[in-house]
């Protein structure tokens, strides 16, 4: 399992980006899935080294150029990521899953990375530009949890990714039963938004996650 993404420091700012995250398992990278989440949370990049040309070579549909002097390194799993390779190991023996974000401000705590946005809002690497979503025709999975309803600019954020996809491929992390959560098809309400939960709760506190109707 393993897992690649932009990574941006800013300095005078005094605060980190990630976007353009791939997690990879087994011997494929087929796209089995893009899951929108909140904001990035804990992992951290490995090391340095540059692994923007190891995957452009493998001529990856969702691949995106990194602009300027950005580069593409090997990150560290944090809980959630392990969280989702759980979930897609319960049907695929390999395959790529990219996380999109609906800020892609880092900070595991989510109250502060949400009061963090209103000081960083301008930052060209806050929000993904419209050329850097790429589903490329594979299931869109709106996990982005109740923070996204409570704030006009995340919500803004999910209608713009929800824009992007089509209605047959459009999912949701929705509970199911007590305890029990899945991922049932989604279809977005009259403003073109999505309700959903945030596998950080959704694989605790006693609760089961699985692939729901993605399975079939």
């Amino acid at each position: 399992m393993r897992c690649f993404a932009r990574w941006e420091k800013d300095d005078s700012a005094e605060v980190f980006f990630r976007d353009q995250t791939i997690l990879q398992f087994g011997d494929s990278w087929d796209l089995l899935a893009n899951v929108i989440l909140l904001n990035p949370g804990s992992a951290l990049p490995m090391n340095e080294e540059d692994q923007t040309e190891w995957l452009r070579s493998k001529d990856l549909p969702f691949f995106v150029e990194p602009d300027n002097q950005e580069k593409y390194v090997e990150f560290s799993l944090d809980p959630l990521m392990r969280y989702v390779f759980k979930l897609f190991e319960e049907k695929y023996s390999g395959g790529s899953i990219r996380l999109y974000n609906l800020f892609n401000l880092k900070n595991q705590h989510s109250n502060d990375a949400i009061d963090q946005i209103k000081e960083n809002f301008s930052h060209s690497k806050m929000f993904a530009k419209c050329h850097e979503i790429k589903f490329c025709d594979a299931p869109v999975i709106i996990a982005s949890g109740g923070n996204a309803k409570k704030h006009n600019t995340l919500k803004q954020q999910l209608t713009r990714y929800i824009s992007h996809v089509e209605n047959d491929k459009l999912f949701k992390l929705a509970k199911q039963a007590d305890k029990q959560y899945s991922i049932l098809k989604a279809i977005p309400d009259n403003f073109g938004f999505v309700e959903s939960y945030h596998p950080s709760f959704t694989f605790k506190y006693g609760n089961a996650t699985d692939l729901g109707q993605l399975k079939t």
